[in-house]
């Protein structure tokens, strides 16, 4: 398995590679795509390449390409968690003047967290998608058994100790063994 890192400015999207296919986690603001196939080319890949988009929460640095990336033949992993949070980040877009792209729900792969690990299993990668709100109640983090977290916003050192739902959420991702946290906003 290889990750890679392809963000741009200053979010970072995580690409997984593995023997059967490829994952990128999260995907950038609306309009943002040349940065993103870009940064993919720099590495040799290609966004066709790429199975399925895993999106952390739908904040627009992290979903606002979701549709553009779909294109090619991406598929957008939803998490039961998310379903009612792609309609807003739609409405968001409305009142600004951002080119973004509306996400289509009838072409997109539900996903129970409970069939995570299964999965990911078919794409050779071992691991659970988990419920971990906190930074927003839509967030999730994947979770690979290598000890490898792609928590999107949700940042341990950014955490107010009022915090319960960020705290919650750590505890249940501290109860694996991690070695390494992929975040959206740090090195």
């Amino acid at each position: 398995m290889n990750i890679v890192n392809v963000g741009y400015d200053s979010t970072n999207y995580y690409l997984i590679e593995s023997k059967s296919g490829k994952l990128l986690v999260d995907c950038g603001w609306p309009g943002t795509l040349p940065k993103l196939t870009a940064e993919l080319s720099r590495k040799g890949i290609t966004l066709s390449e790429i199975k399925y988009l895993l999106v952390t929460h739908f904040h627009p640095d992290h979903a606002g390409l979701a549709q553009e990336v779909k294109k090619p033949g991406m598929k957008l992993l939803i998490l039961e968690s998310q379903i009612d949070f792609i309609a807003p980040l739609g409405e968001l877009f409305r009142k600004k003047t951002f080119p973004y792209v509306e996400i289509t729900q009838n072409d997109n792969l539900i996903l129970k967290f409970k069939e995570s690990r299964k999965f990911l299993a078919n794409l050779e990668m071992n691991g659970e998608i988990i419920s971990t709100p906190g930074h927003s109640d839509d967030s999730v983090t994947l979770i690979l058994d290598e000890g490898f977290v792609f928590t999107g916003d949700l940042h341990p050192g950014f955490m107010d100790i009022e915090d319960v739902k960020t705290r919650e959420s750590w505890d249940k991702i501290y109860r694996h063994k991690i070695t390494r946290i992929f975040s959206g906003h740090s090195g």
